[in-house]
């Protein structure tokens, strides 16, 4: 019999001939039948069992098993426009390809570099823009800038580049624009300060007291010198200070067209420190450092500290060019000796707070210089500066003759009392006899300090201290600490304080240049480098 590939049907024909021969099978031999069944499919002419199933619609059994994933919740309208809302006295800006910071500032809101580079730290922080400020196309940031003036800054500054195109023969009439916002307060005795410091740096330039005055074809403006003042800045340009309000954008406009290179500072009179450094950012200088420290010495240490630090030109370091200054927030200034010892430095202190100078300040405290090499001389000096007044070689009685006819005195190199209690010092020198009764003098109540020929000040002041219950570390301390003044003392010695805790005792091994004695004088430390012995006789 010969089948043919003519359909599905004849697959069924074949079946039911093959039907009593598999019955027969099944029926007495089971067994055989599964045996040769695969040989019986195998038989099936072409790929009939293909047809059977579409491959496309073939399930894997581990697919039946596996879960789908959850649906997701469908975004709300309100999420998908999360532009943020500005708040009072803010506006919303959308970035455009290639946007910067300073370029929107500049570009669109009519600010300049220093303006710009002023308010971004506020604009980083109030859309938690990381520091380095990179802006996506398309994204939404707040900008502290009224909306009002937000939409106006940009037309304004349109129409001024694009001038007036009336015709001549036109009457010309003249509106009432609000050129300025802010206050009429000038904040002149911050302006005056920056002037001051101004002079020193640049002193070959003039600060200009005059007006700005701009004449145009068709316009003229002129701008307080008061409000606004004008500042020379280091690469030969000009800062106009807006010390009276924010000049508007077509204001700005209209004086940059006329000289490019004038740039534009506001004027922050709660905040000194700000103005001067965005000044000195716009000024074009070399070198600026903010909160600049230097220390002179190793021991004793002085550390001068400026908020500015500002360098005319590369060579400033070879030529002692170097300027350093305050904004006068701190009460007291550079005293003229340290003025004096930092120019020998190669240092230039500009003070723009002179009236906070200190001249002197009474005495709370005493420095004790202690450099002698002999234990006793030291130990007479730590004992004057404490103020204990000791006797020289004292007879001690340590039996009398009426304890049983026999009368024994020792004799102390140095004695002296203090809060009721009996105090020995004495230098052993190898003798024994002397070192046993120093030992009876114990057993007296005495508190016996006994020191050694090789002794150096730090171990005859531990020894000394310690007996007496006082602080007997030698370390660095810090005798002159203050946020005050712009200087700061360190020198390796014990700090002790007065009796009536009030002022300091300094004790050191270390005796101060002149430069470190004016200065801890000048801040009521006296200093006793050869003190005379306060002795009871």
């Amino acid at each position: 019999m010969v089948l043919r590939r003519t359909g599905l049907p004849h697959c069924f024909r074949f079946f039911r001939l093959l039907w009593p021969l598999l019955e027969g099978l099944m029926t007495y031999r089971r067994a055989i039948f599964l045996l040769f069944a695969p040989l019986l499919l195998s038989l099936l002419p072409g790929d009939y069992l293909a047809h059977a199933i579409d491959p496309r619609f073939e399930l894997d059994p581990a697919m039946l098993q596996r879960k789908l994933p959850p649906k997701a919740a469908p975004i709300s309208p309100a999420k998908k426009s999360a532009i943020p809302r500005p708040g009072p006295g803010e506006t919303a800006y959308r970035v455009k390809r290639g946007d910067s910071l300073t370029k929107i500032l500049m570009r669109d809101y009519g600010m300049s570099k220093g303006g710009a580079k002023a308010i971004i730290p506020q604009i980083l922080r109030r859309n938690r823009i990381s520091e380095t400020g990179r802006l996506s196309a398309g994204s939404h940031i707040i900008l502290p800038i009224p909306e009002k003036t937000a939409k106006s800054a940009s037309r304004t500054i349109r129409s001024a580049k694009k001038g007036s195109r009336k015709a001549a023969g036109r009457e010309i009439v003249a509106h009432r624009l609000s050129l300025f916002n802010g206050t009429t307060e000038t904040g002149s005795h911050g302006i005056e300060r920056a002037r001051l410091v101004w002079e020193k740096l640049l002193p070959e330039e003039h600060v200009s007291t005059e007006a700005v005055s701009i004449k145009g074809n068709n316009y003229s403006l002129e701008l307080d010198p008061v409000r606004f003042p004008q500042f020379p800045a280091a690469d030969g340009g000009k800062i106009l200070i807006e010390a009276g309000g924010n000049l508007s954008p077509l204001v700005r406009s209209l004086i940059q067209q006329h000289d490019p290179k004038t740039r534009f500072v506001t004027y922050t009179p709660h905040n000194q420190k700000l103005f001067l450094a965005t000044l000195l950012s716009a000024a074009g200088f070399y070198s600026v450092e903010e909160d600049f420290s230097v220390a002179f010495g190793a021991d004793p240490i002085l550390t001068v500290t400026t908020e500015f630090k500002v360098e005319n030109d590369s060579n400033s370091p070879l030529q002692h060019d170097i300027f350093l200054f305050n904004t006068g927030s701190r009460s007291g200034g550079f005293p003229p000796v340290l003025t004096e010892y930092m120019a020998r430095q190669g240092f230039r202190v500009i003070d723009s707070n002179p009236s906070g100078i200190i001249e002197s300040t009474p005495v709370n405290g005493a420095v004790s210089v202690i450099t002698d090499k002999e234990p006793s001389v030291m130990a007479d000096k730590l004992m004057s500066a404490l103020n204990l007044g000791y006797v020289k070689e004292k007879e001690i009685s340590l039996l009398s003759i009426g304890d049983g006819g026999v009368g024994l005195r020792v004799k102390a190199d140095r004695y002296f009392e203090k809060n009721g209690e009996k105090f020995v010092v004495s230098v052993f020198r190898g003798d024994p006899e002397h070192y046993t009764l120093l030992r009876l003098l114990e057993t007296q109540r005495y508190h016996v300090i006994m020191l050694t020929p090789e002794e150096d000040f730090r171990s005859v002041s531990g020894k000394i201290l310690s007996q007496l219950r006082l602080p007997s570390s030698y370390a660095m301390q810090e005798l002159i600490a203050s946020g005050d003044i712009p200087y700061t003392i360190r020198m390796s010695g014990i700090m002790l304080r007065t009796p009536d805790n009030r002022g300091k005792i300094f004790l050191t091994a270390t005796r101060p240049d002149r430069i470190i004695t004016d200065l801890l004088e000048l801040n009521g430390l006296k200093i006793n480098d050869s003190q005379d012995e306060v002795v009871r006789k």
